[in-house]
């Protein structure tokens, strides 16, 4: 896969490229951003593109190189994730674990000293097939304190043949001193526009890759991978949750599901469902408005949406849309999840 293969984030692809044209690749560099937007696949054209022996401004995806690193046997490209790390081995520090973790959580999902220590050793030697050694660390905010400390050296002072890209999509865990060595892109979502089209040319339904490409709020990788069917199971559990908020019956169903839950498996849920939420407050805005259907966001919902329509008045359907776009803003900060829930529904039931 080459740069132009990746959607989206053109403004990066070409930061990439122009750095690779002038030979002034950053040792170090944080991809960061919300998932499925192309982080590491661009890292890992990056690492192609450095190491090609057809191309100086990207990977060719032809020569040995580039498909030995898409095969994951060339031993200069060197990938580090918590997926891959035995949870028995002792890769983790037990006291100075990921702060956003639960205890039990801590221990398998860490990436510790030991692994970092070997990195370091491994970097100061030569490559053994390309030209570039590189390493790319998928979900770099899973290192303990104590291993981001060990490669601080690395980061600031590497070999001219070593590059390393940390990937992160929560990067205000990353230690301060690791985030300053690092040259940092920040990702954005995939354009729904564009999500959409990639899902009508791999074969999906117009009205369903709209829907689609809606439900997953610019994750390219999880348009691809999810079931039409578990799409449409969670945005119908989304639409009961905002009827029963529009008519105040049931309505506590919504706290009791995002207010005392834990962090981990509410916060992505609530932060998709307050989407659906505001695609529902744009459609009765629409509505309200005697716009075409075809214009709807939800068109499969247009006949429940209609019913719900007179719950609402036009100032108070606006004012939902403002407190979900403020909580939605206040998820991305990483704010406190149950105060978050709790918050909006006192004010929208209020």
């Amino acid at each position: 896969m080459a740069f132009h293969d990746i959607p989206g984030n053109s403004r990066i692809k070409k930061i990439l490229k122009l750095a690779l044209e002038r030979k002034r690749v950053p040792s170090a560099i944080l991809f960061c951003g919300p998932k499925g937007v192309g982080k590491r696949k661009t890292a890992l054209t990056l690492a192609k593109a450095l190491n090609c022996l057809k191309r100086t401004d990207d990977s060719c995806d032809e020569c040995e190189n580039c498909r030995k690193i898409d095969e994951g046997k060339m031993p200069d490209v060197i990938a580090i994730d918590v997926k891959g790390l035995n949870p028995d081995a002792k890769n983790h520090d037990s006291e100075n674990p990921p702060h956003d973790l639960t205890s039990n959580e801590r221990r398998r999902k860490s990436i510790g000293i030991k692994t970092m220590i070997g990195l370091k050793e491994i970097a100061y030697l030569m490559p053994m097939l390309g030209r570039k050694r590189v390493f790319i660390i998928d979900e770099a905010d899973r290192m303990t304190e104590p291993a981001a400390n060990a490669h601080l050296k690395i980061l600031e002072e590497p070999p001219l043949f070593t590059h390393i890209f940390l990937i992160s999509e929560k990067p205000e865990l990353l230690l301060p001193t690791v985030k300053s060595r690092c040259q940092t892109l920040a990702f954005l979502p995939i354009a729904k526009e564009d999500v959409e089209s990639i899902l009508r040319d791999a074969g999906v339904e117009e009205d369903k890759a709209g829907i689609a490409a809606l439900f997953v709020r610019g994750n390219l990788d999880e348009a691809l991978n999810t079931p039409w069917d578990e799409i449409q199971q969670k945005r119908r559990e989304a639409w009961n949750f905002f009827r029963a908020l529009v008519e105040k019956d049931a309505s506590s169903f919504f706290l009791k599901r995002f207010a005392f839950g834990r962090r981990s498996q509410v916060e992505e849920d609530l932060a998709r469902t307050l989407e659906l939420f505001a695609s529902f407050c744009r459609d009765l805005v629409l509505i309200k408005e005697k716009a075409a259907a075809r214009l709807l966001f939800n068109p499969d919902y247009e006949g429940e949406l209609r019913e719900c329509e007179p719950l609402l008045d036009l100032g108070q359907t606006l004012r939902w849309m403002g407190l979900i776009d403020a909580a939605l803003a206040n998820l991305d900060r990483h704010l406190n999840v149950s105060l978050l829930a709790s918050s909006l529904y006192s004010q929208v039931i209020g």
